[in-house]
């Protein structure tokens, strides 16, 4: 079963999604979640799919800013 996650249709601040708080991307303006991954720089979500497999889930983000360095000091 694939899911869609749409975080440009949830309000800024708000914390019902497992990845984080929503926030306003500060490259386009809409609303995403910010990840800091260790390996790479950091982006802001704005759509992801995620797929339930039998050795897990699997979650691809489908729509993403890539954030300037200075954005690490974002939630």
């Amino acid at each position: 079963m694939i899911t869609i996650d749409d975080f440009t249709l949830l309000p800024e601040g708000s914390r019902n999604t497992p990845d984080g708080t929503v926030v306003r991307c500060p490259l386009c303006g809409r609303n995403g979640v910010v990840v800091h991954p260790d390996q790479a720089g950091s982006y802001c979500i704005h759509a992801e799919e995620s797929e339930l497999q039998c050795d897990g889930m699997r979650t691809d983000p489908t729509d993403c800013c890539s954030l300037p360095s200075f954005a690490r000091a974002l939630p």
